[in-house]
């Protein structure tokens, strides 16, 4: 089975920032370093794709999304920024704030019942990129080695970039990215994004508003 789900922050369809991602995967100059994102959707993981387990699939997820949903209240990011992240460029926070690491370890935990064990073939590919002991560790416990004390809120722009190709694109994108990022950034809502198979991209199945008034809590260690 190749399908896999995610749950991810995507700006809502009307917003300026889903004005801004449309212009920029849009362009025709950029075709090549964009193609990674465009492939995944634009976003924010925070639960990172996975395999369906066992006795579960889409709509179980779909009624777990909405029970936690109804529990969890929207999250205000603050400001945003295009920034270098690791040599490729993507929107950041200036100062994340403490409530969105709870947000993201919260949908981690919750929803891993959904996720199927990564098989051989996955965990070699994750590995290949060069591990710490703390990345491997998380790897074996959630199936992805950017979550907990490991993860960093983003939205990617671009494939991973030489210094002087970045540094152009990077002040570009600034530049359009500009009237988007005026307003402070809030999560308040979660999607359910679909890849078919591995050749297909990640498409929005589902959206569902944060409409909770009490910050859902981890229940486990990791």
């Amino acid at each position: 089975m190749t399908e896999r789900c995610a749950l991810y922050f995507a700006p809502q369809p009307d917003s300026p920032l889903a004005a801004f991602a449309a212009a920029w995967f849009g362009r025709g100059d950029n075709r090549e370093i964009t193609a990674s994102p465009r492939h995944y959707g634009f976003h924010a993981t925070l639960k990172p794709p996975f395999r369906f387990a066992a006795g579960t699939d889409i709509a179980g997820l779909q009624e777990s999304l909405r029970a936690f949903a109804a529990e969890q209240p929207p999250v205000a990011l603050g400001p945003v920024t295009v920034d270098n992240l690791s040599g490729f460029l993507a929107l950041v926070p200036l100062s994340p704030p403490p409530d969105l690491e709870r947000l993201a370890e919260a949908c981690v935990a919750r929803f891993d019942s959904f996720r199927a064990a990564p098989g051989e073939a996955e965990l070699a590919r994750r590995r290949s990129k060069g591990l710490s002991p703390r990345q491997e560790e998380l790897l074996s416990l959630w199936g992805y080695p950017y979550v907990f004390d490991q993860f960093r809120w983003h939205m990617t722009l671009t494939a991973k970039l030489p210094d002087a190709e970045r540094d152009r694109w990077h002040a570009e994108l600034r530049r359009l990215a500009a009237p988007a990022l005026q307003d402070p950034l809030a999560i308040d809502s979660l999607s359910i994004f679909r890849q078919p198979a591995a050749d297909r991209p990640f498409a929005e199945i589902d959206r569902v508003s944060l409409t909770g008034t009490r910050q859902v809590q981890t229940a486990v260690s990791a």
